[in-house]
């Protein structure tokens, strides 16, 4: 190859690289709306076939959280989580989902849940979603070593009443 030629495939290559972010970067950059969210969050708490339909149209929407009332966040794994819908889960995990702990205690990470609230013992007591905690998604993930050594720490009732208002 000639010094002409190889200057002439360095510009035009040098070119493209430089493009592909720019052409990347303006890909539909529209908002998520808090409908969508919303829409695909109460998905989640029952309707396996929406939520697939939704985070394939959308996948950017997987870790989207919906707001219910004030300071009530809920990711669609978060509903999956604390209705027992394990298939719902696996599917948004399968698909990158972010875990919480209250994830994890439903998912049956029991030996994590245990390590975090050791380290972390106010986590014993944090709410999730709507107020449900850890023991409940323990018993919903069919969970019992997790459910007794919650017991155990003092968590004997599965919701937080009126945590967010």
């Amino acid at each position: 190859m000639n010094r002409k030629t190889f200057l002439k495939k360095g510009v035009i290559s040098s070119g493209l690289l430089l493009s592909a972010p720019t052409i990347l970067i303006s890909q539909d950059r529209s908002v998520i709306t808090k409908e969508e969210i919303r829409e695909f969050v109460f998905a989640a708490h029952k309707d396996f076939d929406q939520v697939k339909k939704i985070v394939e149209e959308k996948p950017l929407i997987l870790n989207c959280t919906n707001q219910r009332i004030r300071g009530d966040f809920e990711t669609a794994v978060g509903g999956a989580s604390h209705m027992g819908l394990k298939n719902i889960a696996d599917l948004l995990v399968g698909k990158g989902a972010r875990l919480d702990i209250f994830n994890y205690a439903f998912l049956g990470y029991t030996d994590f849940v245990i390590k975090l609230i050791t380290d972390h013992p106010s986590l014993l007591n944090s709410p999730g979603p709507h107020g449900f905690n850890l023991l409940h998604h323990a018993k919903v993930g069919d969970n019992k070593d997790l459910e007794e050594w919650l017991m155990e720490k003092g968590l004997t009732v599965t919701h937080f009443k009126g945590v967010f208002g």
